[in-house]
């Protein structure tokens, strides 16, 4: 039916997003997977073509470039820690990095033009306030990259993938009030860290 996802066929193909393959034992993604900078780069050029074709099919193209960014640094990310227990499905995780991505956007898009028609809101009032926006992001960005990397955890799983705290607490090996604790401490530190000059503007 139109608009519903195609099956995933193989175990290293995006479907229908340009044909990526490489063998169980490719020592480049070995090399990825053992921590090797060069070759997360070399994975990531191999499978930038498939995430960007994915991208476009559902996105404005002045989208495409910032989807295809978050994608591959979350497979970055994933392949740092671990994460990919199989390597010859490599292609496969990052197909459902991309649609889990794809629906976190969506989910975003509906609660703005909710809120933009419940506040009266239009195009030009959005634009408006755009570069302002910006700004804001890349102070967030910066506050955001002096976490820990169990707090940056806590907060993508609690605000992107929306997982429950129990599912959060499994995934870090820790208990659920843990959990609760660490992201109110860290929203409360991010909350600081804006209220602050960006770090690298700081003499």
């Amino acid at each position: 039916m139109p608009g519903e996802e195609e099956p995933y066929s193989g175990p290293m193909s995006v479907q229908s997003a340009g044909a990526v393959s490489a063998p169980e034992g490719d020592p480049v993604l070995l090399r990825a997977l053992g921590g090797d900078r060069a070759a997360e780069r070399e994975i990531c050029a191999r499978l930038l073509p498939a995430v960007r074709a994915f991208a476009a099919r559902r996105l404005r193209s002045a989208s495409v470039d910032d989807f295809a960014h978050d994608a591959l640094v979350l497979l970055v990310e994933a392949l740092r820690e671990g994460r990919i227990q199989d390597p010859s499905r490599v292609a496969a995780f990052a197909l459902g990095i991309c649609r889990n991505l794809a629906r976190e956007r969506a989910r975003t898009d509906d609660r703005r033009r909710e809120l933009m028609e419940r506040y009266g809101m239009n195009e030009s009032d959005w634009a408006a306030w755009d570069s302002q926006l910006l700004v804001r992001r890349d102070h967030l960005e910066d506050c955001y990259s002096q976490l820990t990397e169990r707090a940056r955890r806590v907060i993508r799983m609690s605000y992107c993938t929306e997982e429950p705290d129990g599912e959060i607490a499994r995934t870090l090996s820790i208990t659920e009030a843990n959990v609760r604790v660490i992201r109110h401490r860290t929203l409360a530190a991010l909350r600081e860290c804006l209220e602050k000059p960006i770090s690298w503007t700081q003499v």
